[in-house]
């Protein structure tokens, strides 16, 4: 499997649509909260104005044993046959394309919610028909639906959907800020996810054993540094104010930067930490992110992690 859909999908054409679905269907309630309110800037089809924290899919499908308005009236079962989680979702197109050697394609929030990744496996069961396994390809090559990052997005181990979130607006996503949460893992998740008081969040949270948590949609702005959340992706790392990384928690937040990078076309140079991001404007700045990266509170000391991790 990959994943599509969505304003960051930008392996659908701005005005591509849907195989199952039309622009009549925005105005129907059953079908109108897949899609966003309004379509994301300089786009007119229903691929990109998917939500992208919704649960659909798309297969190839055989409309002579699945027919098109079976299909739209459908809820499959998809399942991560490797940890066992399943969710109900609602296909809404044709694909992937043949050459990328995939069978299916996911929403990344039902990627996320599954724990999967570009070309794992995964079951999918409509109505009583049989389940059908997505076999792993053996290449990246974009075509159709799905990601041409070379990176695989790191493993997810639970997206905690965070209310303190706002849509970009079309925005685009051009760096990077890391951050320590200055407390434990079950204190930051809990105050992520508070409506009251500060409001923050951010959109991954990496523990000190290497695990990551999803707390905010990409394609969603998250409140994690004033100023700059428009425009990037929040990284929150657990440790005290002079904690370093842990070797496990390294080897994630690298692998993660290195999926980032790559999936949406940021500069290297564009990877700071909170006090240094550019346009950070909160009064009197910050510790954060401490000692995480480096003895010296500076971005210098940022940047030559980067440099030696990712």
């Amino acid at each position: 499997m990959s994943t599509f859909g969505g304003p960051h999908d930008l392996g659908m054409a701005a005005n591509e649509d849907l195989a199952l679905f039309t622009k009549a269907d925005l105005q129907n309630p059953k079908y109108a909260y897949l899609f966003l309110p309004t379509p994301p800037p300089g786009t007119s089809g229903l691929g990109r104005r998917l939500n992208p924290d919704r649960y659909y899919f798309a297969c190839r499908w055989n409309y002579a044993e699945t027919p098109k308005e079976f299909l739209r009236r459908a809820l499959a079962r998809v399942e991560n046959p490797a940890n066992g989680r399943a969710v109900d979702a609602r296909p809404v197109d044709w694909g992937p394309h043949p050459s990328t050697g995939r069978v299916a394609d996911l929403s990344p929030g039902l990627a996320a919610a599954l724990g999967l990744d570009t070309d794992d496996i995964v079951r999918i069961t409509i109505s009583a028909r049989r389940a059908i396994p997505v076999k792993p390809s053996l290449k990246m090559s974009r075509a159709g639906h799905g990601s041409s990052n070379p990176h695989a997005k790191p493993v997810i181990k639970q997206f905690i959907k965070s209310p303190n979130c706002s849509y970009r607006n079309g925005a685009s996503i051009d760096k990077i800020v890391l951050h320590c949460t200055e407390g434990s893992l079950s204190s930051a998740l809990a105050e992520f996810q508070k409506t009251d008081g500060r409001q923050v969040s951010a959109h991954y949270v990496i523990d000190r054993n290497g695990d990551i948590y999803q707390m905010v949609s990409d394609s969603d702005r998250s409140n994690h540094c004033m100023g700059a959340n428009q425009n990037s992706i929040g990284i929150e790392h657990v440790g005290s104010e002079t904690d370093s990384l842990t070797a496990a928690q390294a080897a994630a937040s690298a692998a993660l930067i290195r999926w980032l990078l790559e999936q949406y076309h940021i500069p290297r140079t564009n990877i700071f930490g909170h006090d240094f991001a550019s346009g950070y404007s909160r009064p009197g700045g910050t510790s954060c992110p401490d000692r995480l990266f480096g003895p010296v509170h500076s971005q210098a000391t940022v940047a030559a992690w980067v440099e030696a991790n990712v």
